[in-house]
């Protein structure tokens, strides 16, 4: 289950510091398949991706998560090599688009999740502090 307590936790294992800096999302779903069955539709979407995201002054941490919220792996994109960064804002999710020379990522970052105001708390603290890179 995600928690605070569970995020701090993980964290600690890549000596990365919490500051109200983390924010968590998912891969954007897309459509697999579609399977037209006459009144209704069957839709497949591919599996989404879990992430913690961390910003920080040297860029934006990407932290995939597998199984119960525990982090897989850590990879950092400094700001020098971002070309474009937006943060589109939604009702229940904004859109992150990340840009570098090499890659496109499109992320869905959670405004509200069932029992953690943390979230909402460090989205306010990441605003205020500018941390959406702004070219």
């Amino acid at each position: 289950m995600l928690s605070l307590e569970k995020v701090k936790r993980e964290l600690e294992k890549y000596k990365y510091p919490y500051h109200n800096n983390i924010l968590c999302g998912h891969t954007k779903s897309k459509v697999k398949w579609v399977l037209p069955t006459g009144i209704i539709n069957i839709i497949s979407f591919e599996q989404a991706t879990s992430y913690l995201f961390g910003f920080h002054e040297k860029g934006i941490d990407l932290f995939p998560i597998q199984g119960d919220w525990n982090i897989a792996d850590q990879l950092l994109i400094p700001w020098n090599e971002i070309n474009g960064f937006k943060m589109k804002n939604g009702f229940l999710e904004n859109e992150m688009v990340l840009e570098t020379a090499s890659m496109k990522i499109e992320m869905k970052v959670n405004k509200v999740v069932a029992n953690n105001g943390w979230i909402k708390d460090n989205l306010k603290y990441l605003k205020d502090k500018n941390y959406y890179y702004n070219k």
